[in-house]
Parts: C-alpha cells; structure tokens; sequence
C-alpha cells in the first residue's frame, strides 16, 4: 500500500504528540499504526529498536516491520476483538534484517463516534528490559550497601511515622523496631512527642535539622527530608549522626575556657596592681638619673598595657563561644559615652545606626579614637553613620597625620606599631578580629585634606537586624 491517508495520520499524530517526554523507559505511546496497517506515529523507541528513522517508519506498511506475516495478522485479529493486549511477545525484524524479541502493551484506537480506526500502545525491546531491570538492581544494591556501611542511622518514615526501613547501624542499636512507631524507638514514649518534627516535614514539605536526645541517652543531630516514591507515596528520610562525644568535647572546652578566663583575671587583677605600685615607688624614687628612671617607668607601663590589652583580646575570642550579649545596640548613645573619655577632642556625630552587636564593639571604637589621638595628633573626630540595604556603615574621620600608603596594609597585623608613640601593636589587631567575629570588616583610607578615615562595615541577612 502507498503512502497515503494523509489526513487520517495527520488526526493520529496530533493527538499523540504531547507523549514523547512522558517520564518512562519507554515514551507511551511509542507506535500507532491506523485499520489500514500503516503507521502513523513512531518515536525515538522505536526508530532506536527497529533501526528505521522516524521519517521512514511513518506512512511505512507495519507488516514490514514483523519478522512472520502470520504474527501480525494474528495479533491483530486477537487485539481488535478483545480491545486491548498486555504482555504480547512478538518478533520483529530491524531495517538491516535482524531480528528482535519485543514485549506489545496495545489497545485500540476510536474515534469520536465510536469507530475503530486504528490502534496505538507500547512495544518493549525485551533484551534492552532485562538489561535495564538487572543494571537498576545492580544500583539499588550499591546504594544498600552503601546505606548499610554508614556510621549514622538512616530510615524510611511512612504517614504513620512508622519505620518501614533501617539501615544496620539503627538495627543494631534498637533490636525490635518492627511495627514501633519513631516515639516509641527513639524516646521509650507511649504517645506522640508534644512536637514532632517528621510530622511537621510531612505537613510543610520542608526539610528539617535539629539536636535530640534519644532513649540511650546519646546526642544526635537529626537531618529529616520529605519526598514521594514512584508509586506516590510520601515517606520522610531520616539521617542521624551521632554528636555526643562532640557536645561533650564542647562542653569541657566551655568549661575549660572558663577556668582559664577566672584564671586570667586574677593573675591580671594581682599583676596589674603590683605593677602600679612599682609605678608608683618608681615615681617617688630620688636619683639624678632621670634617663633610667623614665625608662623603667616606660617598661613597667608597657607591661600594663600589654596586660590589659591581653583581656580585650581574651573577650574577643570568646565571642566564639558566648553569643549571650549579643543584642540591637544603638551606635550613637554608645559613641556619646565614649567621648566622655576624651574630653580633649571634639568629637562629632552624623547619622544614625542600630545593629545585632555585643559589647566588645566599644573596644573598636576606643582604639581607633585613641589611635587617632596618640597616634595621629588628631584634634578633632568626625563620625557619620549611614544604612544601606543590609549594610551599616559607620566612617571615623580624624584630622591627624595620617598613616603613610606603605603602612595602611599592615596596621591590623599582630604587634605592627610605628612612629614615636609606639605602643604593642595590639589594638587594631584586636579591633579587626572583633569585627570579623561580629560579622562585618574594617578598613582604612585617608581623609581629605588630612588624617585617616577607619570604615567599619557589618552585614545582615536579615534587614530587621539593621535600622
């Protein structure tokens, strides 16, 4: 037969077009052949299957494509009278002869007045099915084993927050989990835990991370993701990872930084006031060498100094550990107290500023002023606060001497100093890592026409944190 029926392909093809990306093995429909046994309608499958492009298999006879004239006409003869065919086994034959073993799921086609014109389904390369089926199993008992090694607990929740799945590591921990729901496993509970997670990521559909204790008293942190199965079911997938000998590890290192931090502060408390009696009786000492005097004095105050700076560095590391003073503070009340500090200098405040800081911030402050005044031989002190977006800006602006191009990159390095008034180095090394444990940075320009502009910048994600 020619290729003809134009129009009656033409109404087929139309209809089946939307199929081609169904998310199968094959794409359904992948044939159509009309009453007249000419094709249709052929995908990718089949032109894969049969070796013939699309091109040439529609408006092809079908009966090219069989390997027996007789298969077709008693398939065809089987299907048009029961309607439809599941499982069919068929030989077919590709464009170069071979022949292939296939696998037909068809049903006939009618139209709108109930009239047989065709039939359409799917053909399934057998071989190419057992391939893919065993290279799917071969995967799915990687992933198992995989599954089965972790060192963490992993397990199939279903809507009942039964535990339809458990890795060996949860297996071995709780022997009878079969027909347990999660609160009667995990927490020895009777009822439901007064606020379920996994309920809540069945609910939300969102993912879920959180700490708990279990029934043999150990820490886990607990990652809960929600997803469907191929057959629609929606199951929770747990992940849980055993933390407690990390909480313990954090708590001895809380508890030994507070020691240390107890220590620190009386050997300072003790250092610190035999320093400035020594001071003292050095200022009261009578000698005609007033060259070495000054020196010792100098020494002795150098020490504290040094001394004091090491318990603003030691509060600044601990910010790491201890975020309880963090809070919104408002940049100008706490610039207004500084300035109480320096009488001398004419300090002058534009903006206003709140951020999500802790205390430790007027350390920086007091630095930069002070650097400003010892240092810098400034006199007067513009300070402009200004929001952006999430951004808060604060500029420091003197009117001293400036620091010289060669020395701004190095002026927040451990122990830099220059200039007569050298000190120990520590102050802007101390305010950059405040900043940096804050969240925000800090850096340093120069002023028009004279001195040093510090920039301080903090960062939100969130907007609220910054007005």
């Amino acid at each position: 037969m020619a290729k003809t029926e134009k129009i009656k392909k033409n109404e087929y093809i139309d209809s089946q077009s939307d199929m081609e990306n169904h998310n199968s093995i094959y794409a359904y429909p992948n044939l159509s052949v009309n009453k007249d046994g000419i094709i249709v309608y052929a995908n990718g499958d089949i032109s894969r299957i049969l070796g013939y492009s699309r091109q040439e298999l529609i408006g092809m006879e079908a009966i090219n494509i069989y390997s027996k004239s007789s298969d077709r006409k008693k398939f065809v003869k089987k299907l048009y009278s029961e309607g439809e065919i599941h499982d069919y086994n068929l030989i077919f034959k590709t464009k170069d002869g071979k022949k292939v073993n296939c696998e037909l799921d068809m049903s006939v086609f009618k139209d709108s007045e109930g009239n047989v014109i065709g039939h359409t389904g799917i053909i399934k390369d057998i071989k190419l099915e057992t391939e893919l089926r065993l290279k799917l199993e071969k995967d799915n008992k990687k992933l198992f084993s995989v599954l089965e090694q972790l060192p963490a607990y992993v397990c199939l929740y279903d809507t009942d927050r039964n535990i339809v799945y458990a890795n060996k590591y949860l297996r071995q921990r709780f022997k009878k989990y079969k027909d347990k729901k999660c609160y009667e496993i995990f927490h020895g509970r009777d009822g439901p835990c007064e606020k379920c997670p996994i309920n809540d990521v069945f609910s939300s559909g969102i993912p879920a991370i959180f700490q708990t204790v279990q029934l043999d008293n150990k820490t886990y942190e607990v990652h809960d993701y929600p997803f469907t199965d191929v057959e629609g079911n929606k199951l929770v997938l747990e992940l849980g990872i055993n933390i407690t000998d990390r909480i313990r590890a954090e708590e001895r290192l809380r508890e030994a930084n507070e020691a240390l931090e107890i220590m620190n502060k009386v050997l300072r408390h003790d250092i610190l006031n035999d320093l400035n009696i020594a001071l003292n009786f050095c200022d009261l000492i009578a000698t005609q060498d007033e060259d070495i005097k000054q020196k010792v004095m100098k020494t002795l105050s150098k020490c504290v100094e040094l001394i004091e700076n090491t318990g603003e560095l030691e509060r600044a590391f601990n910010r790491k550990i201890d975020s309880n003073g963090i809070k919104l503070s408002d940049i100008r009340t706490k610039i207004k107290e500084l300035s109480k500090n320096y009488p001398e200098l004419k300090i002058n405040t534009i903006g206003s500023c709140k951020i999500i800081v802790d205390e430790s911030i007027t350390t920086v402050f007091d630095n930069i002023v002070r650097n400003a005044k010892v240092h810098g031989k400034a006199n007067n002190i513009d300070i402009t606060l200004k929001k952006e977006g999430k951004n808060c800006e604060i500029w420091i602006s003197d009117d001293g001497v400036g620091i010289p191009d060669k020395y701004k990159d190095k002026i927040f390095n451990e122990g830099f100093s220059q200039g007569p008034n050298k000190g120990l180095g520590l102050g802007l090394y101390i305010s950059k890592k405040i900043m940096e444990m804050q969240g925000g940075e800090i850096e340093v320009r120069d002023n028009n026409p004279k001195g040093s502009t510090f920039i301080l910048r903090f960062k939100s994600d969130d907007i609220h944190e910054i007005c």
